[in-house]
């Protein structure tokens, strides 16, 4: 993705989908909330037991959302999102996309990005291999890699040192690696997303706070996610709203092949790319956002 700010640090993976690399490597939800006793110890998704009704009843919901997501089979959702590029003088640059999410478990996922410049990427999982494409540069990366989605997602975000906002949410890990990341949390208030009632809760983990508003009723899918990088010079925020959601799709074979556009150049990840002296770039820093 390219930026029209002249001044905001170079993007160093041409082909990456550009955004956040660790939204949920430590996902809370939460910047400060007026809830009762928001900021108390951990409840029971943590290492102590809950201490209030609400914050069992925030605990309760995050599980329930966490449950019910790992066991969807397949899905199809939509969200717009955005985040904050903290600059050298404080000041906060938000940017923003919009992705296309489908999923097909155990092993295939679409995932189509329009970043706010009007840049078009792709990720794509068939079960076979990892293909990345920047539309607008016509150029793709490919790498095999066989297993479930929740293994081409670590490839993806920790041996790719590609981006995946978000991506926990994704795996079938998520119930047992969300509550083991919230330090504490409460619930804030009933609320309403796109006419749909939803509760709203916060908490805080290691390195961030976290929001999530998530449907009231059988169905409790996310609606929307704020997250707060606490530690990070200037607290920069990341935001998603989720909408056409759709639970049991009818999805065809083809919607998971690569098939590179005319004129498309094949490319290599950047990360294999030899460099001298042997280095590789980076992975993100868990709670930093990058553009």
């Amino acid at each position: 993705m390219s930026f029209p700010w002249t001044w905001l640090p170079a993007v160093p993976l041409k082909c990456s989908l550009m955004i956040a690399a660790a939204l949920l490597a430590a996902p809370a939800v939460g910047a400060d909330a007026p809830a009762a006793g928001a900021a108390a110890t951990a409840t029971s998704t943590g290492t102590s037991p809950a201490t209030t009704e609400s914050q069992r009843e925030a605990a309760a919901i995050l599980k329930s959302m966490a449950e019910y997501m790992a066991g969807l089979q397949s899905f199809t959702c939509t969200f717009r999102a955005g985040y904050d590029v903290v600059q050298s003088s404080g000041q906060k640059i938000e940017f923003g996309e919009t992705r296309r999410i489908t999923m097909a478990r155990p092993n295939r996922l679409r995932v189509e990005e329009v970043a706010s410049d009007g840049v078009r990427d792709l990720a794509l999982f068939d079960g076979r291999n990892m293909t990345a494409m920047n539309a607008v540069a016509k150029v793709f990366a490919q790498a095999p890699q066989p297993g479930s989605v929740d293994d081409a997602l670590v490839y993806f975000v920790r041996d790719l040192k590609m981006r995946m906002p978000l991506a926990l949410l994704l795996t079938t890990r998520l119930p047992k690696e969300l509550p083991e990341r919230v330090k504490a949390i409460d619930y804030v208030e009933s609320d309403d997303i796109y006419g749909v009632p939803t509760d709203h809760i916060a908490g805080r983990g290691e390195n961030v706070d976290f929001q999530f508003w998530i449907t009231e009723g059988v169905h409790p899918l996310p609606l929307r996610v704020v997250i707060t990088y606490t530690h990070s010079p200037g607290q920069p925020q990341y935001w998603a709203n989720f909408s056409d959601w759709n639970i049991s799709p009818k999805l065809a074979d083809t919607t998971f092949e690569f098939k590179p556009p005319p004129g498309a150049r094949k490319i290599a990840f950047a990360v294999q790319v030899p460099r001298p002296n042997d280095t590789r770039p980076p992975a993100a820093a868990n709670g930093e956002i990058q553009p």
